[in-house]
C-alpha cells in the first residue's frame, strides 16, 4: 500500500510540474525577436469551358444504353467491350461424368447491372458480337474506341451474334424476386445457335466449342492472358436502337450449361466473369458538335461527362509570389459554386459527384499509369449540396510546383511561358474514386474518369456576371 501511495504522490508532482510551465512554454520556445508574421490575400482566377472528345475508358463499372440530353438535345450511346477472367486452376468436370459427352446444352452471355439512369422501362435493343482479337494490356483505349473500326470484330458466317430487345428492369419477374437480396438485374443474351471457330470446325453452339477447347487443350486456361489470345478474345455489346436508359453494367458472366450424370442426370454449369480485373472499355457514341453552344456560353463553364466538356482554370501563381518568394503559403483554398439548373427536366443529369484538379498536361499520365491523388499536385473534391461547391481546401504544394518551374531570369520567363502556354492551368475532371480500408483506415485506392452521364454549371467564365473565382491565400514569416 506505501508504495502505491508513494507512486500516486509523484505522478501528481509530475503533472503539477508540468501545468506550472505550460503557460510559458510558447515563450520559451519564440523569442520576442521571432515573431511569426501572418497575412492573407484573395486573387482571382480565371477560367474556361474546354472540348475533349474522348476520355480514357478503364473504369470499373461500364455502360450500355442510349440517351437523349435535355440541355443540348444530344443523344448519348454507350456501347460496351469486355473480356473475361480466369481464376487460377480454372477446370470443368472430368469428362466421365459429362453426361452427352464434350456438348454443351446451351450458352448465353449476360450484363449485370447495378444501377441506371432514365427510363428502366424504356424498350431498346442491342447485339453482341465476338471480337477477333483481345483488348491488349498496355494499351491505351479511350472513351472513342470503336472495335469494327479496327478489325477486332468478327464478321461472316457461323459467328456468335446474338440481338436483344430488352428494358434495364425485367417485368416478366414478380416484384418479390426482383428486389429481394439474391437477385441481381441483368440481361440475357443467349447462345443457342450453330457455331463455326474462326479455323472452320463446326459446333452446336458456342458454349461447346469452349467446352471441346477446353478438354482439348486444357492449357489454353490455365490464365485470362492464355484464355483471351487462345480461346476466347471477348465479346462486343452494340446497341442498335431504341433510347431512354443508361444502364450501369458491374460485370459481365459468359455461362456454359451442361449435363453431369452420377446417380442421376442434372445440370451444371461452367462460368466466365468479366470484370475490372480485365479489360473493359465503353465506348461513347455522340454528336459533339452540340456542345459548341455550351462552349459559346462565357456567362459561365461546365462539366459535362463522360466525354464532352472540361473545366480549365488557369492559376494567378506569379501574382501569389511577387513579393512573398520567401514566404511559406500556408493555405491556398478554392471554391467552386454551381449554378442552378437551367434545364427543366427530370432526367437533367446529375452534378458529378468527385471531381479531380490536375494540371493540363498531365492528364494522359495520371490516368493510364493509375495514380492516385496524392493532395500535392492532384486533389480531389466532393460536391457539396448544403454550399451548392466544389472545395479544393489547400492547393498550396501545386502553386509552389508550378512557380518552381519558372525561370528565374525575369528576361527568359517571357519566352518560356510562351513556349509553355499550360504552365499554370489546371483541368476540373469528373471521376470515380474508390477507397479501401486497411487497418480501420480508409484509404485512397482508385481514381477513374467517371463514365456516368453528369452535368454542371460553374460560377466563373470570361463573361460572368458573378466575376471569377476566388482564391484565398494565407502567407506567414518570421518577422525579425
Amino acid at each position: 500500500m506505501k508504495r502505491i501511495i508513494f507512486f500516486l504522490l509523484c505522478a501528481v508532482a509530475i503533472f503539477s510540474s508540468c501545468d506550472d510551465t505550460t503557460d510559458n512554454l510558447g515563450s520559451s520556445l519564440t523569442s520576442k525577436e521571432d515573431i511569426i508574421n501572418v497575412t492573407d490575400n484573395i486573387f482571382k482566377v480565371t477560367s474556361r469551358s474546354v472540348k475533349v472528345d474522348s476520355v480514357y475508358a478503364r473504369s470499373t463499372t461500364g455502360y450500355i444504353g442510349n440517351v437523349k440530353d435535355p440541355e443540348t438535345g444530344t443523344y448519348i450511346k454507350a456501347n460496351f467491350a469486355t473480356q473475361f477472367h480466369l481464376a487460377e486452376g480454372y477446370a470443368f468436370p472430368e469428362k466421365k461424368v459429362l453426361a452427352r459427352g464434350v456438348v454443351a446444352d446451351s450458352c448465353d452471355f449476360r450484363l449485370f447491372l447495378d444501377g441506371y439512369y432514365g427510363d428502366s422501362l424504356a424498350t431498346m435493343k442491342a447485339t453482341v458480337y465476338e471480337m477477333t482479337k483481345p483488348m491488349e494490356e498496355g494499351v491505351s483505349y479511350y472513351s472513342n474506341f470503336d472495335p469494327e473500326q479496327h478489325g477486332m470484330v468478327r464478321v461472316g458466317e457461323g459467328m456468335v451474334k446474338a440481338t436483344k430487345a430488352f428494358s434495364l428492369v425485367n417485368t416478366n419477374l414478380t416484384d418479390s424476386l426482383r428486389y429481394s437480396g439474391n437477385y441481381t438485374n441483368n440481361v440475357v443474351f443467349m447462345f443457342h445457335g450453330p457455331y463455326t471457330a474462326m479455323n472452320g470446325t463446326q459446333y452446336n453452339n458456342y458454349g461447346s466449342y469452349i467446352m471441346k477447347r477446353y478438354y482439348d487443350t486444357p492449357a489454353d486456361f490455365a490464365s485470362s492472358y492464355t484464355f483471351t489470345h487462345k480461346v476466347c478474345p471477348g465479346f462486343y455489346v452494340k446497341m442498335e436502337n431504341g433510347s431512354g436508359a443508361m444502364g450501369y453494367v458491374r460485370s459481365s458472366q459468359l455461362n456454359v450449361y451442361y449435363t453431369i450424370h452420377d446417380s442421376i442426370d442434372h445440370a451444371s454449369y461452367n462460368s466466365f466473369a468479366g470484370t475490372d480485373e480485365m479489360r473493359q472499355v465503353t465506348q461513347v457514341v455522340s454528336d459533339n458538335s452540340r456542345l459548341d453552344q455550351l462552349l459559346a456560353d462565357k456567362s459561365c463553364t461546365y462539366i459535362k461527362a463522360p466525354s464532352g466538356i472540361l473545366t480549365e482554370l488557369t492559376l494567378p501563381v506569379e501574382e501569389i509570389f511577387i513579393g512573398h518568394e520567401n514566404d511559406s503559403v500556408n493555405q491556398a483554398k478554392v471554391s467552386i459554386r454551381c449554378y442552378k439548373e437551367n434545364v427543366d427536366s427530370k432526367y437533367l443529369f446529375p452534378k458529378p459527384t468527385t471531381i479531380l484538379m490536375i494540371q493540363k498536361d498531365k492528364v494522359k499520365e495520371f490516368f493510364e499509369k493509375k495514380k492516385l491523388a496524392d493532395y500535392r499536385g492532384t486533389f480531389l473534391a466532393s460536391y457539396v449540396s448544403k454550399e451548392n461547391a466544389y472545395t479544393f481546401g489547400n492547393i498550396g504544394q501545386l502553386l509552389k510546383s508550378m512557380y518552381s518551374t519558372l525561370p528565374a531570369n525575369e528576361a527568359s520567363r517571357a519566352a518560356w511561358k510562351a513556349a509553355n502556354p499550360d504552365w499554370n492551368k489546371v483541368v476540373l475532371i469528373p471521376v470515380d474514386a474508390s477507397y479501401t480500408t486497411l487497418n480501420q483506415s480508409t484509404i485512397l485506392s482508385g481514381v477513374s474518369n467517371s463514365m456516368k452521364l453528369s452535368t454542371v454549371r460553374l460560377m466563373g467564365g470570361e463573361a460572368s456576371a458573378d466575376g471569377e473565382i476566388d482564391m484565398h491565400v494565407i502567407y506567414s514569416k518570421f518577422k525579425k
